[in-house]
């Protein structure tokens, strides 16, 4: 059996996800499923694809046409990036009479 006919529909989807910048913890919030479920089907993954971690396994993903090359999102950087808990401030203090 071929690699690529050997992951189920799922685990390409994680795979799909493993090249964006996100914790295991947010794909499973994405999906909708727990953290320890994600983990199982990038274990799952790895061995299928023969690889010991999520660089090796996207670029088996490349390779094997599972993932498009130009997926993934550029590297941020995280000085600039706004934290969600900012909350702008007024460049001037109104008055409060």
């Amino acid at each position: 059996m071929d690699i690529a006919q050997g992951l189920t529909k799922r685990e390409r989807v994680i795979l799909a996800h493993l090249a964006l910048p996100l914790t295991l913890g947010e794909i499973a919030g994405s999906l909708f499923v727990t953290r320890n479920t994600v983990k199982s089907q990038v274990r799952s993954i790895y061995l299928k694809l023969g690889v010991a971690d999520r660089e090796a396994a996207l670029r088996a993903g490349r390779r094997l046409g599972l993932l498009s090359a130009d997926l993934g999102m550029p590297e941020i950087d995280h000085r600039h990036r706004r934290r969600f808990t900012e909350v702008p401030r007024p460049a001037v203090q109104t008055s409060t009479r």
